[in-house]
């Protein structure tokens, strides 16, 4: 993808698949048409996005940006860099670089062990990594919703159990 592309959600004519692209997309042969808006779905916002999809709270936003921005560190400089606990910022940067958005490397200390530094990672990786990522959500939560109508469908064939309507609402 291009900086600049904006991804359409795309649709099949024939057999209903959803893509995502930026470009001429094919299935069952044709050309995908782009899938018009549902109103009563808000855009995301990215706080929602990366708190949701990606599990970032708003710590591990502040110590993704502060790697960002203040370069190669040790666990404990940016923990004194933000005025944050050592455990605290250990476990967001194990997130983070899991992620893919900040660096990992093992580094030998002169006086022996070692120690972890997290490095930057270039803007443009973070988001072909965190799209990646998101690809990956987006297949999950559409195989969640293909299951929610295969019990839909199976519960209102079963006519001699209890109403299908209890079935969503008995789960809480």
């Amino acid at each position: 993808m291009k900086s600049g592309d904006t991804p359409e959600l795309l649709s099949c004519d024939d057999c209903d698949t959803l893509a995502v692209g930026t470009g001429p997309v094919t299935c069952c042969g044709a050309a995908m048409t782009p899938t018009a808006s549902v109103d009563a779905v808000a855009e995301p916002e990215l706080e929602d996005l990366l708190g949701d999809v990606f599990e970032m709270s708003d710590t591990e936003l502040e110590v993704c940006l502060c790697v960002m921005e203040g370069g190669t560190m040790t666990v404990n400089e940016l923990a004194d860099r933000i005025d944050r606990d050592r455990s605290v910022v250990a476990r967001h940067l194990n997130h983070l670089a899991a992620l893919g958005v900040v660096g990992k490397r093992r580094r030998l200390i002169e006086d022996g062990g070692h120690v972890y530094v997290y490095r930057p990672v270039e803007p443009d990786v973070v988001r072909r990594r965190l799209t990646a990522a998101f690809g990956t959500w987006v297949r999950g939560a559409t195989e969640q919703l293909a299951a929610l109508r295969r019990e839909k469908v199976a519960s209102i064939a079963n006519v001699d159990g209890d109403p299908a309507w209890t079935l969503f609402r008995d789960e809480g």
